[in-house]
């Protein structure tokens, strides 16, 4: 499998040398890095050093030609790890980058050392995977135009969307700036994603995170992926539908920096 050209950034301390872990942040679809950037300050600040990146299709990576898999975008993840010799990481996913990070656990285990799973699921059912195909057939008919309202409805809950109108049209703009057909690819990924009966072979500590509010990827699909984890703790975010790390940032923060306090070091 070809891996894609990824653009990233490496956020360090202010210190300069980390005194903490290293933390891998992995967008939701439609999204980029700076999806993460309050997040990733909070982390530097804590003494973290931070890697993000664009998923192949969107922000300024590369968008080969699809269709894609979930295991081609782990891939992607661990040859950057490998190539920046920044591993194992603590790898902080959300919806895409929480199903990324569940195929990166399974074949390179070796790459990390924990794992946050936000706002994502572990496989979809029949019609969800039906509701897939339907709005990947209307990207190839009428752009990606005729899909992001959709999306921000389900990213964003009514009240933030009225309280924040200029998060919304930031985040519009960004999804309309996705390669179309990489996007696609992505969608094609996303649809196919079944990792349930694997997880149990994951090895290393988990913290799962569900938004409240999240109808893409209900509590249910974050309760299912922390029962199959051994040791998983799960966290529901009052208030959050699915791009908790926006919607909640602050509650969002406190959950990965409580549960990273407890992660044994050395």
């Amino acid at each position: 499998m070809s891996k894609a050209d990824l653009h990233h950034d490496l956020l360090l301390p202010a210190g300069g040398t980390p005194s903490g872990l290293t933390l891998m942040l992995s967008h939701a679809l439609g999204c980029d890095l700076r999806m993460w950037d309050d997040l990733s300050a909070h982390l530097s600040a804590q003494g973290h050093r931070v890697l993000r990146y664009d998923q192949r299709g969107h922000g300024r990576s590369a968008a080969p030609p699809g269709p894609y898999t979930m295991a081609m975008l782990a891939d992607d993840a661990a040859a950057l790890i490998e190539r920046l010799g920044v591993g194992p990481v603590v790898w902080v996913g959300l919806s895409m980058g929480g199903m990324v990070g569940q195929e990166l656990a399974l074949r390179h285990p070796r790459a990390v050392r924990a794992l946050v799973f936000a706002n994502t699921t572990s496989g979809y059912p029949p019609e969800a995977q039906a509701g897939w195909a339907q709005r990947i057939e209307g990207i190839r008919q009428g752009g990606l135009e005729a899909v992001v309202d959709g999306a921000l409805q389900r990213w964003l809950h009514q009240g933030f969307r009225t309280a924040h109108p200029g998060t919304v049209a930031l985040w519009r703009e960004r999804v309309l700036r996705c390669d179309a057909a990489g996007y696609i690819a992505c969608c094609e990924a996303i649809s196919q994603v079944d990792t349930t009966r694997r997880l149990p072979a994951i090895g290393v500590p988990a913290l799962v995170i569900a938004g409240e509010l999240d109808a893409g990827t209900p509590p249910a699909m974050a309760e299912r992926i922390a029962d199959a984890i051994p040791g998983a703790l799960l966290v529901v975010l009052p208030g959050a539908s699915h791009l908790s790390v926006l919607e909640q940032q602050a509650a969002f923060a406190t959950a990965v920096d409580t549960w990273l306090a407890g992660l044994p070091r050395g």
